[in-house]
């Protein structure tokens, strides 16, 4: 379905996907469709990624945990001004975790201090 050579807009991942179009992890009838990664936000993604703290970001982090049979495709950007995403592959999740010594280590990361709710882990689905 997606092209690893190709980039994506995100308009056209959400025709292509289904689901919200304005959400890093689009979802349908509460199951997670894609997840749209910004690297400047996510430097370990896709191994890891990291959930802000705003209410609808936090609860899509905890419907993706609550999903670990769920495959969905994973799309990356370089920055938050890109306009394009590159599909990476196909990625289920591991788990993840609010603790707060987990949170500290990624926002060292990032550079987002008091502002994540989670860190999930996602694995490569051959």
């Amino acid at each position: 379905m997606f092209d690893k050579t190709k980039s994506y807009a995100r308009k056209e991942i959400q025709e292509l996907v289904g689901g919200e179009i304005q959400t890093y992890l689009p979802q349908k009838n509460k199951r997670i469709l894609a997840g749209c990664f910004n690297l400047e936000l996510n430097p370990d993604c896709p191994s890891q990624v990291q959930a802000g703290n705003a209410g609808k970001v936090t609860t899509k982090a905890e419907l993706l945990i609550s999903q670990p049979d769920n495959v969905f495709p994973v799309f990356i950007k370089p920055n938050e001004s890109s306009r394009l995403y590159k599909y990476i592959g196909q990625y289920s999740c591991l788990g993840g975790t609010n603790e707060q010594s987990v949170l500290d280590q990624a926002e060292s990361k990032s550079g987002r201090y008091g502002e994540l709710s989670y860190v999930f882990d996602l694995q490569e689905i051959e």
